[in-house]
């Protein structure tokens, strides 16, 4: 079967490669710029880092700093009260995850983790929970590795600030009231691994493809709005496909780190684009610094990152500098993340032994 595999496997990365050429025009799930960090957040066959170690990490992504409801910006008179409210996308996300050894073999493994991802745009707001669990087979003696793996949840949306200042008093459209719904979520994915490429120095090979929102959550929350009516506040999930490609070329005591993340989805018959090239260098396996670019239709965002790890910590930050039409209104965007592995010891049962049936 080892021998096999080779061939399978370019049948496999040829099909992950040609599914990046597909795009869509939603932009449902949050999106990250240490997208690489936080797979587990879009495709549960990612889930676990290291086994004999369990690692958490958090992060948070404070987008368009300053962008808020002043209206004067935008060519009209603003709210009445003279109010300017923050309504910035802010998202935070945090993971949990292991690896466990399944039989003797040393070649099966499973991977378990919890994502939780807080999103808030404008006045509205999702909270996800999401269990992640993933099988792991290993050939060739490690050389490569295949997982696959499902995210089973839920997420609650709804309309988070009913304290919105309207132009018109009795705006039949703007709720005063919040109100939010819980839905049954789910995501699939695969992940495939190889040591090395066979190729210079590229090493840690890694592609993965993956589907959220499979069931497609359909939201309507009843609000009271300002003309002393209710309205339905309605939010249709789609499905959202991933493609991530990315390796380590190793050049002495600078490894390249090169990724690249497609997401895409279907909305209304309509396609748009978001693609992230990131491309980082780590220094003596301790510094980091590099250069990302987001595209999302147009242009959207030049990144710059710095990072730090040591053995069992790894910290990054970024700064997205916007060069989309939003930067009249936007002072770009900070994202920092932190991970902490903590070892774990698996101590096998004590054998007891008995040298006559006569003493139990």
């Amino acid at each position: 079967m080892n021998r096999l595999l080779p061939k399978y496997m370019k049948k496999v990365i040829t099909l992950v490669l040609i599914l990046t050429s597909i795009y869509s025009y939603a932009q449902q799930d949050p999106y990250y710029t240490h997208f690489k960090d936080v797979m587990q957040a879009f495709n549960p066959a990612a889930a676990g880092h290291n086994v004999g170690e369990i690692c958490i990490s958090g992060l948070t992504h404070h987008q368009w700093r300053d962008y808020t409801d002043d209206t004067k910006l935008r060519g009209t008179d603003g709210n009445p009260d003279g109010s300017i409210q923050d309504v910035a996308p802010v998202t935070y996300n945090m993971n949990i995850n292991s690896i466990f050894n399944l039989g003797k073999s040393g070649e099966q493994f499973l991977g378990a983790g919890l994502s939780i991802v807080d999103d808030k745009i404008g006045y509205t707001k999702s909270t996800s929970f999401m269990a992640n669990l993933n099988y792991r087979k290993q050939f060739q003696g490690g050389f490569n590795e295949i997982s696959a793996g499902i995210g089973i949840g839920g997420t609650q949306w709804g309309w988070d600030k009913p304290d919105y200042k309207a132009k018109d008093a009795l705006d039949p459209n703007v709720p005063i009231s919040g109100a939010n719904e819980m839905k049954m979520d789910m995501n699939l994915g695969l992940m495939y691994k190889q040591q090395q490429l066979g190729i210079g120095p590229i090493k840690n090979f890694y592609a993965g493809f993956s589907i959220t929102n499979i069931n497609q959550a359909k939201y309507a929350v009843l609000v009271n709005t300002a003309d002393q009516q209710t309205k339905n506040l309605t939010r249709s999930y789609v499905p959202h496909y991933y493609t991530i490609v990315g390796s380590d070329i190793e050049l002495g005591n600078i490894t390249l780190e090169p990724a690249i993340l497609a997401k895409y989805g279907l909305l209304a018959g309509a396609y748009k684009p978001q693609i992230d090239l990131n491309m980082t260098a780590l220094f003596a396996e301790t510094f980091r610094g590099g250069i990302a670019y987001r595209q999302w239709g147009n242009s959207d965002a030049i990144s710059l990152l710095l990072g730090y790890q040591k053995d069992n910590i790894k910290i990054g930050y970024s700064y997205d500098i916007t060069v989309s039409n939003i930067q009249k209104v936007s002072n770009g965007t900070h994202e920092i993340f932190v991970r902490y592995c903590i070892p774990i010891a698996l101590v096998p049962p004590t054998k007891i032994i008995r040298e006559s049936v006569r003493f139990l």
